[in-house]
């Protein structure tokens, strides 16, 4: 008794492409249109300690002195030129000094303040800056501050959200 094996017909799947299509589509639109990527950094190291060999590194001490830290406020026009600067002195309690629109005066001060603080912890400097304001103004108050002594600072938009 030998039983022989029937052979079966080939079945095709059924297996409709187009409804998975659409799916696929519509879940990529979301994601993209969704998405929000991560705020780029704000401050750019720009120095890096010396590399000494042979001497240990200690952690900083809680009684060390703390730099100085100056917040510059820059106020933009609606053409996007610099409508008005003002410094203030962070966590400190005195009234923000106007330094108008000028960028020689804002230049000058800044050299001031780079030698009231020598012999200190470098002092840090916070640049506020409104969005309108034109790129070549923001790089001319960096490369300004770069040029009074200043070896950290930070450009941020003056809207705290979107630091």
């Amino acid at each position: 008794m030998s039983r022989r094996r029937q052979g079966t017909d080939f079945v095709d799947p059924d297996l409709p492409i187009t409804p998975m299509l659409d799916m696929s589509f519509q879940l990529l639109a979301f994601f993209i249109m969704t998405f929000k990527p991560a705020p780029t950094e704000g401050q750019i190291a720009m120095t890096l300690p010396k590399e000494e060999g042979g001497e240990a590194i200690s952690a900083p001490s809680p009684f060390d002195e703390k730099p100085v830290r100056y917040i510059i406020r820059v106020e933009a026009s609606d053409t996007g030129q610099i409508k008005r600067m003002s410094l203030k002195e962070a966590d400190s309690a005195n009234e923000p000094k106007d330094l108008g629109s000028d960028v020689h005066a804002y230049a000058a001060e800044l050299a001031e303040l780079a030698k009231k603080n020598q012999g200190k912890p470098p002092a840090k400097l916070t640049l506020e800056i409104e969005p309108k304001l034109v790129q070549a103004y923001v790089v001319q108050l960096l490369d300004n501050g770069v040029r009074a002594g200043f070896t950290d600072i930070a450009p941020v938009p003056t809207d705290s959200k979107k630091r």
